[in-house]
């Protein structure tokens, strides 16, 4: 297995668990598998495989922008 998939089943792994164990606020989960996404997409890229590419880097920048969403509804909030 290519280690930037080794990368991003691990990154995925540990942001899930973390997501359900220690109740991680939604900004940081969203990054987080935003992060994930992008690590796949560029291994995708790497092995010459466009439709997963394009699928999973839009899937990233989907995620991003969910967690900009949460991290401005956070800050409008009053939150930490």
């Amino acid at each position: 297995m290519p280690p930037l998939s080794l990368i991003a089943l691990a990154i995925g792994l540990v942001t899930v668990i973390a997501g359900l164990a220690f109740d991680m606020p939604d900004r940081w989960f969203f990054g987080l598998l935003a992060l994930t996404c992008m690590v796949a997409g560029a291994n995708a890229a790497y092995s010459e495989l466009r439709a997963w590419a394009v699928t999973f880097l839009a899937t990233g920048i989907l995620l991003a922008l969910a967690a900009v969403r949460a991290a401005l509804r956070d800050a409008r909030r009053g939150g930490t």
